[in-house]
């Protein structure tokens, strides 16, 4: 159960320079994304999901010390790493979850 607090609150602790540049990624790559999705406005649920996944594998990244922190040019690199990460995990959870469901609506029409 501690290790569990311990973790969510890792997450919870990142600095607000990483949070910014995570967030300013993941807008760039929402503003992409919702060319492609069925109903622009969805990309308001999808947006957060990019945001998490990528605070997920930042978190993954400090825990298994990739890189020092205090150096900013890796800070930077590792940073917009997870941003890809979180950018293609969060893409590629909403394509699995709607791919189902549209082949769904298209049979019954």
């Amino acid at each position: 159960m501690t290790s569990l607090i311990k973790s969510i609150e890792g997450l919870v602790a990142l600095d607000w320079q990483t949070l910014a540049v995570i967030a300013v990624l993941c807008a760039f790559a929402a503003f992409f994304i919702k060319e492609y999705l069925a109903n622009p406005p969805m990309i308001m649920f999808v947006y957060p999901l990019l945001v998490f996944f990528s605070i997920l594998a930042q978190y993954f990244f400090i825990a298994i010390e990739a890189y020092s922190p205090k150096k900013l040019d890796q800070w930077l690199m590792w940073t917009i790493m997870s941003a890809i990460i979180g950018t293609i995990t969060g893409t590629g959870l909403v394509a699995c979850v709607l791919t189902p469901r549209e082949r769904i609506a298209n049979r019954s029409s």
